[in-house]
């Protein structure tokens, strides 16, 4: 368990499951910037049953708040093979946002990251015009690389991506 003042960022446990796919696969309010796609809740169960959510490339973790109650979810993944790093992720359920839980759950995120692993790159992108994560990256350290033109299918339209990275070197103590 990784704590915060705010959050505490956990790996997911049996008992979660329920809960956590009810929260996670909420399409009513997923945010104006998170991509949607369907899982099943039996392949969601089996990839936990499976991995635990857990392997060497990617990982999803559980947000919760100071009294345990499930906020959000976090995570990595390898974003190309040649890359010596991670992708982070995270998203704040709805009815938890603007409470300072992504900007904690980022910084402790890539905080562990460094401490945890020797991989030299942590790196997230966005799509294009969410103001509110790409400020909340530079606040953490990450700095703007470049726009990936059309790089995602997004609400029906082809949309920009804005790559951020943070190297070892640049950590934030």
């Amino acid at each position: 368990m990784i704590k915060g003042v705010l959050v505490r960022i956990r790996n997911v446990k049996a008992a979660d499951l329920d809960e956590f796919y009810s929260l996670s696969s909420n399409y009513e309010d997923p945010g104006d910037f998170m991509p949607l796609s369907f899982v099943s809740e039996v392949a969601f169960k089996t990839e936990f049953a499976d991995t635990g959510f857990w392997k060497d490339h990617c990982g999803k973790l559980l947000v919760e708040d100071s009294s345990g109650q499930i906020v959000g979810e976090a995570g990595f993944f390898k974003a190309a093979h040649y890359i010596d790093g991670r992708e982070i992720y995270y998203r704040i359920f709805s009815g938890h946002r603007g409470k300072g839980y992504a900007s904690e759950t980022l910084a402790l995120l890539a905080r562990f990251f460094f401490e945890s692993s020797s991989m030299n790159r942590i790196q997230a992108v966005t799509v294009h015009g969410n103001d509110v994560s790409e400020h909340m990256l530079k606040k953490s350290g990450f700095v703007f690389e470049g726009t990936m033109r059309q790089a995602r299918y997004f609400k029906g339209r082809l949309v920009d991506l804005n790559l951020f990275s943070r190297v070892r070197s640049e950590r934030q103590v």
